[in-house]
Parts: C-alpha cells; structure tokens; sequence
C-alpha cells in the first residue's frame, strides 16, 4: 500500500512537471487540438521513460526529467519569429534536427567525460545563486497560476484562488504534519482535495473523448521528417551548455537533500541525458532534463526510495500510450498541481539560502552573489520581443534569467580566482628576486662581507 501511494504520488508530480510545456509550444504553433492531445501524450512519454532510464543507468537518484525550459523557449522564440501566413511544418521539423543534434553531441561530450570537469566549477556560490534564481524563474508563473490567472481567464479569479490557496495551506499544514503518513502523502491528499473541490465548484475543466481508441502507438517524426538548417544547428548546440547545467545542479541538490555521498555518475547521466534528447527528437517532444525542483519535492515529502519512482514512471509511459489514461490525468486542475507544489519550491529556496550562508563573512564571494543575481533577475523581465534583433545563437542564454546569473557566477568567480592567483604569483616572484639579491651578501661563520659595487653603494648612500 505505502509503495502504491508513494507510486501515485510520483506519477502526480511527474505529471505537474510536464503539462506546462507542450501546452505552451502547441498554442505557440497554433497547433489544433488534437494535435496539442497527441504533443501532450508524446510529452509524458518522454518524461516517463527518461525519468526511468535516469533513475536505473544514470545518476541513479529520484530526479524528474522534465521538459527542458531552455528548449521550449527556444520553441516559443523561433515560433514568434515566423512572418505572417509562414507554416511552422518545416521549423518543426528543423527542431526535429536540432534534438537528434544535441543528443549526438551530449553523447560525445559523456565519452569524453567533459561533464567532470564542468561539475568542478559548481561552487557553494555558484550552487546557491543556482537555486535561488531558480525560485525567482517560478515564482512568478506558480503564483499567478494559484491566483487563476489564465486558467479561465486573463485576470485573477477569485473563485479559483480561494479554493487553489486553501489547497496550498493544507498541503503544507500536511508536510509538517508529526503523522509520518500524512507527512509523506501531503502532495497526494492536497491533489486529491482539489479535484474535489474544484469539482465540487464546476471549476474542472473535462477534455474531450479521445477519438482514436485504447491505445495508440506514438508516431515517429510526427512534425514530418527532420530537416537541416544551419542556424537552428548552431542554437541547439548552444543549449546543450544550458542542459549541462541543470543536469549538474540538479545532481548535486539531490545528493545534499537526501545526504547521499557524491557518486560521481556525471558520465552516465550525461550519456543517457544525449539518450533521451535523441528519444524527444524521434518522437516529436521538447528535451528533457533533470529538474532541480525535485530536490525540494523530496525533502517536503521525505520519498527517497527508487522503487516508487520507476513505477510512477511507468503510470506516466502508460499515460502517453493510452489517451484515456491521458485525458484523465489532464481533468487535474492547473491551480492545484502549482498549489501542491509551492512547498517543494520553498524547500528549494531554504537550501539556497543554506549554501550561501557559508560565505556570509567573505566579501569577495557575497560580491560575485550580487553580482550574478542582479543579472539574472534582471535578465527575467526583459521581454522576448527586444531580443529580435540578436543572433538566433544567443537568444536561447539572454532569454534565460537563470543561465545568464549562473554563467555570470560562473565566469566572475573563475575570474576573480585566477586574478588571485596571478597575484600571489607575482608576489612569489617578487619574494624570489628579493632572496636572490640578499643572496649576493656572502656570510660566513667569521662575518658577513659585502661585494666591492654593493659595499660602495652602501657607503655612497651613507
């Protein structure tokens, strides 16, 4: 029973990570409805069986593999470039490309064991600015989302957030429940009481009867077959930095929220992470990759066990090969899923917070903090139609609020450490011509005797 509840609890969570994104890349397309059903299907798929190729042959930790968001907003930003009366058939089938690319290249990139060296530069201050813009990315999206905007409307609905805010008050009163029970099942009690009460309030919203049966075996290439086009090439292989980092963060919060001991299968998860990029490019889905919020998740809900996670991944596989399993999964409330998991989100803030607290006392580091989230947080709001003009290869890194404060931690305290050490080498140098001019006074155990050209200058100077 407790490993079926634990199994449904993952499926669920699986579930909140992976509706947004297909959602918003099909309307960015205007892809039709049945369209959207078929992307969505695809979508849990993917995430079903990357989550579970993870959790077996990668990094081997309970890690959600969820759309990549640095891959859906590259779907929405070329999307929003299309001219007038343009198809989106053919930059669809050029994303195609662009993810069998990608998971070419972060195979060859595992063989070679780069990733090793990239973890290295994840510092207590790189990690904690990580986490911290992370919250920033989704605070604002989640909280709109519980207060019912765009869920019936384009303004906050009262009816929605009442009912989405008293699900999110009891789903934390649960998390830090003394029941152990309750504790563990908060998020599956909060889902369930929301179904009911939006139900219960004519707040759900039903989809329509799948039309094609059972089952249906997802089509490879679905967008048509994969074509080549140079610039998207160059800006998928720029998202693989994006990817990396996320895969390597999300590692790194997994093992100091569950205590585990660094095991260093960066190797492995990078390799089945270029598995499931070159999956989403067969099946037509957005890239995954290791969510970092899944950390949060297991410290409010304390699951740690794997055996749960790879049956929920199966729920989510079955879900995208069985559109009735799908449609039901999609009767959740949108307010709900983002009530449930604002407690995951608050444990991910509070481990940021841990992170740099070991810094608080060295300036120097505060400094590259600052630094970093000023430009990420700024980077958050700058909207995505004054990038117009910028290289398609760098829209992917501006666009993203997070890479950028990560990259600027990255880049600035690398800069400070090799600018430290250029200067206590040319301390050491000075220190070393020092020794060698004091060399030149010859003593013995009868006196010390200077040269004839020093000894003279020693007089003339008095």
């Amino acid at each position: 029973m407790r490993t079926a509840l634990s199994s449904a609890q993952w499926a669920l969570f699986f579930l909140t990570g992976g509706l947004v994104a297909p959602i918003v890349v099909a309307a960015a397309f205007h892809l039709s409805d049945a369209e959207t059903a078929q992307l969505i299907q695809r979508t849990l798929m993917i995430i079903g069986i990357s989550t579970l190729l993870q959790s077996l042959f990668g990094h081997r930790l309970p890690i959600l593999e969820g759309p990549a968001g640095a891959w859906w907003g590259v779907f929405i930003l070329l999307a929003g470039g299309l001219t007038a009366g343009e198809s989106s058939a053919l930059l669809l089938r050029q994303m195609e490309a662009g993810l069998l690319l990608v998971g070419l290249f972060m195979i060859a990139l595992s063989a070679f064991n780069v990733i090793r060296y990239v973890k290295k530069l994840f510092t207590p201050v790189v990690t904690g600015t990580y986490l911290l813009l992370l919250v920033f990315q989704f605070s604002s999206p989640i909280v709109k989302g519980i207060l019912g905007v765009g869920y019936r409307g384009s303004v906050i609905d009262p009816a929605v957030a009442a009912l989405s805010l008293a699900v999110l008050t009891v789903t934390l009163l649960l998390g830090r429940s003394r029941i152990s029970w309750l504790r563990h099942y908060a998020v599956l009690i909060g889902i369930a009481l929301g179904c009911v009460l939006f139900q219960a309030f004519g707040l759900t919203r039903w989809p329509e009867a799948p039309a094609n049966g059972l089952f249906e075996r997802p089509a490879l290439f679905a967008w048509g077959a994969p074509a080549w086009d140079t610039g998207i090439a160059l800006t998928s292989l720029v998202i693989a930095l994006p990817l990396l980092i996320n895969l390597i963060a999300a590692i790194t919060i997994m093992e100091k929220a569950i205590g585990a001991k660094p095991a260093g299968h960066y190797a492995k998860a990078g390799f089945v992470m270029g598995i499931t990029q070159l999956l989403s490019g067969l099946f037509a889905a957005v890239g995954t990759v290791s969510n970092s919020h899944s950390a949060g998740f297991v410290a409010s809900t304390g699951m740690t066990r794997r055996l749960p996670v790879c049956i929920g991944c199966l729920i989510l596989i079955a879900a995208g090969l069985l559109p009735v399993v799908a449609a039901l999964l999609s009767t959740i409330p949108v307010p709900v899923a983002l009530a449930v998991i604002f407690g995951s989100f608050s444990h991910l803030l509070s481990a940021g917070l841990k992170e740099l607290g070991a810094v608080l006392n060295d300036e120097k580091k505060l400094s590259v903090v600052a630094l970093s989230l000023f430009a990420g947080v700024g980077s958050l709001f700058i909207p995505a139609a004054s990038l117009a003009a910028l290289p398609d290869v760098l829209k992917p890194l501006l666009s993203n609020g997070l890479i950028v404060g990560v990259l600027a931690a990255i880049l600035i305290e690398q800069g400070w450490r090799l600018a430290d050490r250029y200067a206590e080498r040319q301390k050491r140098k000075q220190t070393e011509r020092l020794m060698a001019q004091w060399a030149g006074i010859g003593c013995t155990s009868e006196g010390c005797s200077i040269p004839q050209a020093k000894e003279n200058d020693h007089v003339a100077n008095g």
